[in-house]
């Protein structure tokens, strides 16, 4: 491979986080547009020769940007490669193989290493791109973690612009394995030559007459069914200050007493009554009417197709009917959010005084996209277009394909707004952004960040923010800007020595279970993760029955409570089970979770839930085990895996398990499906007689020399070729 050297000229900054990186592994906070990609590119020119170079990044759209740019210093193309779960299985191993530079996003490599697919031990450098997302169960974590179990790990660059705050540092350093923090703020003064000021506007909108009709009988619908939880919960509850959060922590207290006291189910019905509520405001006062009449309209469609009690119970509150009818005379009557007004102001404003201007305004809610979008697509010069993320319960979405080709279409200069969701937040390399607009504030630090991230990289930036006067637009505004602040100071000050490196105390664990091997559906990745690590050999692929294959016997179904009860629901649960009965000659069912919770989830009756329980367990003899979470499913499945793999010398079968894809799978596929063959008699047919026609073509003499195969088998196999058939 070779390396373009003289196209990439570093600067100082560039060059000291450079020889950090070339080190030690190095978590890189910078500000967007200072150059994070070209240390990344710089590293890769460094250890390429070592072995292969895996840049990650959470979009396939930032995944082809990484892969565009690589491809402007290092060459011949066909050693990079783009890996997303689009390209077949066995076109990515071969891709792997080729590569010496490879771009994807983290839930694919996740994918391909717990399938023993692609072996960490190949890489000398691993780029963690966006990497504030290192934190929890996502795949960045786990891919971290394998990689530094490799025999000899090579480098770890972490790229991010904000990493969130002083907690989320510490996680990240931990969960990538990082020796070293290089920060710069735009005030340090290595980078403050280059970067340009950023200049924020605040446009304050007082709330029209009508809009504060609609607010008032919200607000007494909200009021009311908060005073009467208050009751429930015994705890003094302002409508005005209950944020989402602590409505979600009541009801699961309120779901621990309904275990006891079924009235607590109207309780339960008033917290979902809430939440629904609480979204409706937000949009009226922040959003816009349109996107409010939209969620009215989806409630009642909701309403008139369910049973659900609390939407039964917003549909019938006059004050809520109210509400809607003033929505839908106040759009009859050209009345909307004023924030509107201003935006159009603003956006006309900017094209009259820079006709090549490009803009990005950013909206918290999907449900007012088009709104802005027709809105600004009537104002002479703008070419506007949407860019949200994929398919939502009521609205077809962009897929990754839509948006890189949205992307482009900007760059290129065909579009000039794009009205985004927080899928904008990442992944747009748009050098000349002239104004972000906040259609609403966030209270996220690291999304603000983000956001404003896309101006003032060439040229003096401009953010807009329309703050809508005491709603939660104000209290979102000042947290962020606290946030912030201390977020500053801590990027200022870090000092980081060391991380240690990942332990091995699993390794005795992996290699007692290296010899076993588990069958796990597409859907189970993250309990696959877990098995992997405990050495299991995992092959993933869509099982056509249950979740996991144990053995040649045992199929196993997980389910999490919840699930459990939708399935009950829908009319899912018996109709798996009779699959499994017929697939598994010991089918088993895991249920995930609290066991109590049960009788709280979709106020099921107690009763009908212990029928369902029983019949699973009487009628289709299918047994049930508890677990409390993913993790003790793990053990459990390690558990019954090794059983029946190591101690009982089971195998597991290719037919029930997967769609085979080698010659030899299809081969002993077809098979196992004589009766009473299983893969190891299937195994052993074809190693005497060679191939599946020998085995449809022996005598009954011939079978009977077989291994395992005795007069019956020998005969019914016989009688299975030479019998003709009748329907």
């Amino acid at each position: 491979m070779e390396f373009s050297k003289e196209k990439l000229t570093l600067r100082l900054y560039q060059q000291t986080i450079l020889n950090s990186a070339a080190k030690q592994n190095t978590l890189v906070i910078l500000p967007t547009g200072l150059g994070k990609t070209h240390i990344a590119i710089a590293l890769a020119s460094l250890l390429h020769e070592k072995g292969k170079v895996l840049m990650m990044a959470p979009t396939l759209p930032l995944v082809n940007q990484h892969y565009k740019t690589f491809s402007e210093f290092f060459s011949p193309p066909e050693e990079l490669a783009v890996l997303s779960g689009k390209i077949k299985s066995e076109e990515r191993i071969e891709l792997w193989k080729k590569a010496k530079l490879i771009f994807a996003t983290p839930q694919t490599i996740r994918f391909d290493v717990i399938a023993g697919r692609i072996s960490l031990s190949d890489l000398s450098l691993i780029v963690f791109d966006e990497a504030h997302r290192a934190t929890g169960d996502y795949a960045y974590v786990f891919i971290a973690q394998a990689f530094m179990q490799t025999p000899n790990p090579g480098k770890i660059l972490a790229l991010t612009a904000s990493p969130g705050s002083e907690v989320n540092v510490d996680d990240i350093c931990k969960n990538l394995f990082v020796e070293k923090i290089e920060a710069r703020d735009r005030e340090h003064p290595e980078v403050i030559q280059y970067v340009k000021k950023i200049h924020t506007k605040f446009v304050m909108i007082d709330l029209t007459t009508p809009l504060l009709d609609i607010k008032k009988n919200l607000d007494v619908a909200l009021a009311s069914r908060v005073a009467e939880l208050a009751k429930y919960s015994g705890i003094n509850l302002d409508a005005s200050k209950l944020s989402r959060k602590t409505i979600l922590a009541l009801k699961v207290d309120l779901q621990a007493r309904f275990m006891i006291d079924k009235t607590y189910g109207r309780a339960l019905s008033l917290c979902a009554s809430v939440i629904k509520l609480q979204h409706a405001h937000a949009l009226l006062t922040t959003e816009s009417l349109q996107a409010l009449r939209r969620y009215f309209e989806q409630i009642w469609f909701a309403s008139a197709h369910s049973k659900t009690k609390a939407l039964k119970d917003i549909v019938s509150d006059f004050r809520v009917k109210l509400a809607y009818s003033l929505t839908i005379k106040a759009l009859e009557n050209g009345m909307e959010h004023p924030k509107l007004d201003a935006l159009r102001a603003a956006v006309e404003r900017q094209f009259e005084n820079k006709p090549t201007s490009k803009i990005l305004v950013f909206t918290e809610f999907r449900d007012n996209v088009p709104t802005i979008t027709d809105l600004l697509s009537k104002i002479p010069g703008v070419n506007v277009h949407k860019f949200i993320g994929q398919a939502s319960r009521f609205e077809k979405g962009m897929n990754q394909k839509m948006q890189s080709e949205v992307i482009e279409r900007f760059r290129q200069n065909e579009l000039n707004v794009l009205v985004c969701t927080s899928v904008g937040e990442e992944g747009i390399d748009i050098p000349d952004v002239d104004i972000v607009v906040f259609y609403s504030p966030l209270p996220s630090t690291i999304r603000t960040i983000q956001r404003r991230g896309r101006t003032g990289r060439t040229d003096i930036g401009q953010v807009l923010m329309l703050v809508t006067k005491g709603t939660r637009d104000e209290a979102y505004y000042w947290a962020s800007k606290r946030k912030e602040e201390v977020l500053q100071q801590v990027i200022s000050t870090l000092q980081f020595s060391g991380n240690e490196k990942p332990k091995q105390a699993t390794l005795v664990q992996q290699l007692e279970n290296a010899n076993i091997m588990v069958f796990a559906d597409s859907r189970e990745s993250d309990l696959a993760e877990l098995l992997h690590k405990k050495g299991i050999k995992i092959t993933l692929a869509p099982l056509k029955t249950g979740d996991f294959i144990l053995s040649e016997d045992v199929g196993c179904e997980r389910k999490e409570v919840s699930d459990f009860v939708n399935s009950l629901l829908d009319g899912r649960l018996f109709e798996q089970a009779k699959r499994m009965k017929e697939t598994f000659t010991k089918p088993l069912l895991i249920l995930e979770g609290d066991p109590n919770s049960l009788f709280t989830m979709r106020n099921v009756s107690q009763s009908a839930l212990f029928g369902a329980l029983a019949s699973y367990v009487l009628d289709w003899g299918i047994p049930i085990l508890y677990t409390k979470d993913k993790e003790e499913t793990a053990t459990l499945i390690t558990t019954i895996a090794k059983r029946e793999q190591i101690e009982r010398k089971k195998t597991i079968s290719v037919r029930g398990s997967h769609k085979p894809q080698t010659l030899p799978e299809m081969q002993q596929f077809f098979v196992e499906g004589l009766p009473q063959i299983g893969p190891e008699a299937a195994k052993a047919l074809l190693k005497q007689l060679k191939s599946p026609k020998n085995v449809a073509n022996a005598s009954i003499d011939e079978l009977k020399k077989v291994e395992n195969i005795g007069d019956k088998k020998a005969e019914l196999i016989r009688q299975i070729f030479d019998t003709l058939w009748k329907d």
